[in-house]
């Protein structure tokens, strides 16, 4: 199997609202490794003011994304990158609103992979009712390098996939994928 671990950045909390996309990466992981040199990492120029919230949470500010690509070129790019892969995302339903969103006012549609959402497995693993990428990391003893930049969040999100993975047995994944 192969997946393929995504997390975004964004100028705020809801695409319904005017929040942009400011950074996009996915980690490969294939036959259950995560296959460091194929990653995809890209700032994005969301085209507005950086907030200085957003600033503080990421360090991404306006002189950061400034000469970055925009949002067409960097989602081109990673829907090319992803392809048919399985995508695992933490908190899917929040990555899928800006990608689809922004997939499709670009032209690109939206991305019609199947996926896995983390915050699904680990309240089946934990059954806990907080299960935030910090909390989550936690509890499963991984140190996570660069939290709040898109490709430290999908590292450290393909390291707790693996981990509730190997807990769980890796055939009981499938029964987390989900249209």
């Amino acid at each position: 199997m192969e997946f393929v671990v995504l997390d975004t950045e964004t100028t705020g909390f809801d695409v319904n609202r005017g929040a942009r996309l400011l950074e996009v990466a996915g980690v490969r992981i294939r036959d259950w490794r995560i296959v460091e040199e194929d990653f995809f990492d890209s700032l994005i120029d969301p085209g507005c003011i950086v907030p200085i919230t957003i600033t503080g949470l990421t360090g991404i500010s306006n002189l950061t994304v400034k000469g970055m690509p925009p949002v067409e070129k960097v989602l081109r790019d990673f829907f090319r990158f992803v392809e048919d892969s399985i995508l695992v995302i933490h908190n899917a339903p929040f990555d899928l609103s800006f990608l689809n969103h922004f997939g499709e006012r670009c032209g690109l549609g939206r991305l019609s992979n199947t996926y896995i959402d983390t915050i699904e497995m680990s309240r089946s693993l934990f059954r806990r009712s907080r299960n935030n990428l910090d909390i989550l990391l936690a509890r499963l003893g991984i140190v996570a390098d660069s939290r709040h930049r898109a490709l430290g969040d999908a590292m450290a999100t393909a390291r707790a996939f693996l981990a509730m993975s190997e807990k769980m047995g890796k055939e009981s994944v499938t029964r987390f994928v989900r249209k």
